[in-house]
């Protein structure tokens, strides 16, 4: 009960074994088909992947390679963010910078360069609003703005802006050490903004025009001021994996006024963040790099223009924070990234080339099968002409059957000819008393009278066709075997659509004829059926005592080598067991199928067709006929060239040449000479057997 118990138990068990291995057949002791074109794909495939899996891994481990195109690389993730109260964000010379150039008309008109008209200043402002509508500005800081150098402008490549360099000392910057805040709208609850205001000189030092030197000059002269910019921004490159920002003056910003209007201006910069992660896994978090910086367009300003009496203030420029703000995440691909993107690169070259290969070699294996079980009458081109194998190897045989008959014919009548005319002169020795029978000899004779060089040549060539005749044409049969072959013709077979060509038009049609027959013969109803029709067979020749022996079929041991030798215990005296064992042949119980390829093979049939042929049994000759028409008329007319040639030889030894004709019959008297008697021998003719022999009585 115990063993029966866990006997079930095991059994259910097995029921969720999801690793089950399937039994499948195999070909040529191998479980799949195996062809050189799929073995060309698959080192294609091997290639390339091990050259995708190369190039990657060292891009991965120098992080290098970076490309927006392609996601196998840097995986971009860009977020566009828009808000009407945009967050607090600073400015610095680490990522902005901002200068102006404004010429001033007083120099040239007072011929004095060293005095100036303006004030320049950059001053932050906080501006709060509260929920009953008011609002309060407060200033928090201002900075004066110094002469531009390179230092400045850091970062920046100058060997791209050489004509902005030579104007560099012109133009004025905010200092190094300047911070900036920007926050928020117009009507944020917080606003932080940035202010540059341009106005007129307000003290008396020895640097400034009075006010009344720029009235005067006002009166006197009309004069546009142009305030031209140069501004640092900053192009983010996703390419580059050293150097991701790229910085760049814009100097096409500018404005105009003049000292009877005050312009005003908002200049809106957009704020952009680039988070860089370098981390080769995603389970491993590692410091995250942070870039910031700022960038402008040409669109994002408005300015406003009013008349004023009283010379104050020239330009005011508002720095404000565009509400669009841009948000890059630069992930390096990871391992498992790669990974998976090589899963993904070798099922689509799978897909590629497995389309290819597994429909070649799935045609192959069906060809190979049929080249194994079946003939193929192939196509041949010749001269224009397509003509077929195997009808020309048929034409071949018959050709040489015929001469084998006509040579064959010849021979008998030559057997004929020699026998009559040696029984006529072994019974005639009187030459002139039957005058009349002599000359109806000859002429019956001389109708079938060969020459001597007709019979060597004849002789010769059945002494050549018995020696040369089976092997010439099995050699034939094996050298006329045409395999339907698969290699470059398998595109023009399988995707070339075009029915133009006469010869694949036809091996196309003999491709799937050869399917039809290989899906025929391996369906599991035709297997089934032929195993029931064996044992239908069994149970008809076999009685139920023969059935059970019959059934019984020893396995067959496996030993670790082809001639290894089973070892007899000393103890024991008697090892006839061993010995028969050891030294039997070590067969398998399911023979392996013979290919008849050589002319040693078919020289074995011929032997067994003679003596199933000698037997005269009904199994036999339907064995004979199982040959096939093409066989078995080939060792049939061989047969009879080996039976003919012997009979000839036969016949040489045992009658001499005759020197006359033959003679129908009649009465022969004639003399021994070496007894001195009387014989008197009647002739009489009979009917002349194929053999060639002819009875006759003596008295």
């Amino acid at each position: 009960m115990k063993s029966v118990a866990l006997s079930k138990i095991k059994k259910a068990i097995k029921q969720f074994d999801l690793f089950g291995v399937e039994l499948n057949l195999n070909i040529n002791q191998q479980e799949k088909y195996r062809s050189a074109c799929g073995g060309i794909a698959s080192l294609i495939m091997i290639f390339l992947l091990g050259y995708i899996f190369t190039n990657r891994f060292i891009s991965i481990i120098n992080k290098e390679d970076y490309t927006v195109n392609a996601v196998v690389y840097l995986q971009i993730k860009v977020q566009n963010l828009k808000s009407a109260n945009p967050n607090y964000n600073i400015m610095n010379s680490q990522n902005f910078m901002f200068a102006i150039k404004v010429n001033d008309p007083l120099q040239s008109y007072y011929q004095n360069e060293t005095r100036t008209s303006y004030n320049i200043t950059i001053q932050q402002f906080l501006q709060k609003s509260y929920q009953n509508g008011t609002k309060t500005k407060e200033l928090l800081k201002f900075y004066k703005l110094e002469r531009c150098t390179a230092d400045h402008f850091e970062a920046v490549n100058f060997v791209d802006y050489s004509y902005i360099f030579k104007q560099l000392s012109s133009y004025l910057c905010l200092p190094l050490d300047y911070e900036l805040y920007l926050q928020g709208g117009y009507n944020s609850e917080i606003f932080f903004f940035p202010k540059l205001i341009i106005e007129t000189c307000k003290n008396e030092s020895d640097h400034c025009y009075s006010k009344q030197e720029i009235v005067e000059f006002n009166q006197n002269r009309s004069s546009t001021i142009t305030l031209s910019t140069l501004i640092k921004s900053s192009l983010f490159l996703s390419n580059e994996t050293k150097n991701t920002l790229y910085h760049y003056i814009d100097s096409d910003f500018y404005l105009q006024s003049d000292f009877t209007h005050y312009s005003t201006s908002d200049i809106f910069f957009q704020f952009n963040k680039i988070k860089i992660d370098d981390s080769l896994l995603s389970m491993v978090t590692t410091s995250t790099e942070e870039l910031d910086y700022w960038s402008f367009s040409l669109t994002n300003y408005r300015q406003f223009q009013k008349e004023v009496t009283d010379i104050d203030v020239l330009f005011e420029i508002n720095l404000r924070l565009d509400a669009e703000q841009q948000v890059t995440t630069k992930t390096a691909q990871r391992f498992d990234q790669f990974l998976s993107y090589l899963g993904g690169m070798l099922k689509f070259f799978s897909a590629l080339f497995g389309f290819v290969a597994i429909q070649y070699n799935f045609l192959a294996m069906r060809i190979s099968l049929a080249n194994v079980l079946y003939e193929f009458n192939l196509p041949i081109k010749e001269q224009g002409r397509v003509t077929f194998s195997y009808d020309r190897l048929l034409n071949f045989i018959q050709l040489k059957v015929n001469r084998v008959d006509e040579l064959i014919g010849k021979l008998k009548n030559y057997a004929h000819q020699v026998v009559k005319l040696s029984n006529i002169t072994r019974a005639w020795t009187s030459f002139s008393s039957h005058t009349r029978l002599m000359k109806q000899g000859q002429h019956d004779v001389g109708e079938h009278q060969y020459s001597k060089q007709e019979i060597n040549e004849y002789a010769e060539k059945l002494k050549e066709m018995k020696e040369n005749f089976l092997y010439s044409l099995i050699q034939k049969i094996l050298d006329t075997k045409k395999q339907l072959r698969l290699g470059i013709n398998f595109f023009t077979l399988v995707f070339y659509c075009c029915q133009c060509f006469q010869r694949v038009q036809v091996t196309r049609k003999l491709i799937n004829q050869c399917d039809l027959m290989i899906r025929r013969d391996l369906d599991i109803v035709t297997i089934l059926s032929k195993i029931q029709q064996i044992e239908k067979l069994k149970a008809t020749i076999l009685d139920q005592d023969q059935i059970y022996v019959f059934n019984y079929i020893p396995k067959p041991v496996i030993f670790v080598d082809q001639h290894y030798q089973i070892s007899t215990d000393e103890q024991l005296q008697q090892n006839q067991l061993i010995q028969k064992i050891n030294s039997q042949k070590r067969a398998r119980v399911i023979k392996k199928r013979m290919k008849y390829n050589s002319q040693k093979k078919f020289a074995k049939i011929y032997k067994a067709y003679l003596k199933l042929k000698e037997s005269k049994n009904d199994i036999n000759n339907r064995l004979i006929q199982l040959l096939g028409p093409t066989m078995e008329l080939i060792f049939q007319k061989y047969h009879e060239l080996q039976e003919i040639a012997k009979q000839k030889e036969d016949l040489a030894l045992t009658l001499p040449m005759p020197q006359i004709s033959s003679v129908r019959s009649g009465n022969l008297h004639t003399y021994d000479s070496k007894q001195d008697t009387k014989l008197n021998i009647k002739i009489t003719q009979k009917d002349i057997s194929d053999d060639g022999n002819i009875e006759f009585q003596g008295e």
